[in-house]
């Protein structure tokens, strides 16, 4: 009797957890996305991706040479940036510290000046040249995305013609020895589209260049066959994936602390669940004891 006495006054105060009010809870989960943006001293530990891993390797093992360019596509909206821009800004700064030569493209009208203001912000860290180091082809029409690609193919400097101010892009010298594919040592498509899908099959396939996709964490999962069968070369995923690259370039920014507010709030989700199902079982001793009464 004594010990079902006990037991029923531990279900009981056990049960109550599943009437915590609920201003509780989106206190608890406001801390737990607050606390890792704010305080940088937190530590916690993070593990890259396979995918993201890879998306760096092939980057770190691209040489820098007077032949050969990497052509970042930034093909994303406003409604993603707070993915697909520190993904491109870990990016960026990965190529900028290695001296990598780049050519920026974009098929999306609101991304071309909010990506030359974070190439000259990074370019107060690294000493990059306009024209020299790197060159903008500017905004496309997304009705042109196929034929600019087939054009990629054969003739870049007659498919562009010129870059995003208009200028001829044969007076700049970064594009000397740069005439089509074979030129581009890697392609890095930052997108929240599937603009990656016209890529694979109108250029990846042609010289086997390889292809890096940065998404957003919804348009992820219908790739990963892609990273299979080699067609990509590493992927970055949402706000994780540049977390992650952030971690393997050495940068402590904002995506670092925005993984860990999310490894927070998963760990209070799980936490909570836990909780819940506990209650819902001391909840059902207690019923049944009653009845038993």
């Amino acid at each position: 009797m004594k010990n079902n006495a006990s037991l029923y006054t531990w279900a009981t105060k056990v049960s109550k957890v599943q009437s915590i009010n609920p201003r509780v809870i989106y206190l608890l989960l406001i801390a737990a996305i607050l606390i890792p943006l704010f305080l940088n001293k937190i530590q916690y530990t993070n593990i890259p991706s396979k995918q993201s891993t890879e998306f760096y390797d092939t980057v770190n093992a691209i040489r820098n040479d007077d032949r050969h360019i990497v052509l970042v596509d930034g093909s994303w909206s406003q409604s993603t940036r707070g993915e697909n821009y520190w993904q491109l800004k870990a990016i960026l700064t990965h190529l900028m510290s290695k001296h990598i030569r780049f050519a920026l493209l974009s098929f999306d009208p609101q991304i071309d000046v909010p990506t030359m203001a974070l190439v000259r912000e990074l370019s107060r860290r690294y000493p990059y040249q306009y024209g020299v180091d790197y060159i903008d082809w500017g905004y496309r029409p997304d009705k042109s995305i196929k034929q600019v690609l087939k054009g990629l193919v054969i003739n870049i400097p007659g498919t562009l013609k010129s870059d995003w101010k208009g200028r001829p892009l044969t007076a700049f010298p970064i594009m000397k020895k740069i005439h089509d594919v074979t030129n581009i040592s890697a392609i890095i498509e930052v997108t929240n589209t599937d603009l990656i899908d016209k890529w694979l099959g109108l250029v990846q396939g042609i010289n086997r260049t390889p292809l890096l996709y940065a998404t957003t964490a919804i348009g992820a999962p219908n790739y990963y066959p892609y990273l299979d069968s080699r067609q990509l070369s590493g992927m970055l995923t949402g706000v994780k994936g540049a977390g992650d690259y952030e971690q393997l370039i050495g940068e402590q920014g904002f995506a670092t602390r925005a993984t860990g507010a999310l490894s927070f709030v998963y760990a209070l989700i799980i936490g909570l669940v836990i909780i819940g199902n506990i209650g819902q079982i001391a909840g059902r001793w207690q019923r049944l004891m009653d009845q038993n009464a």
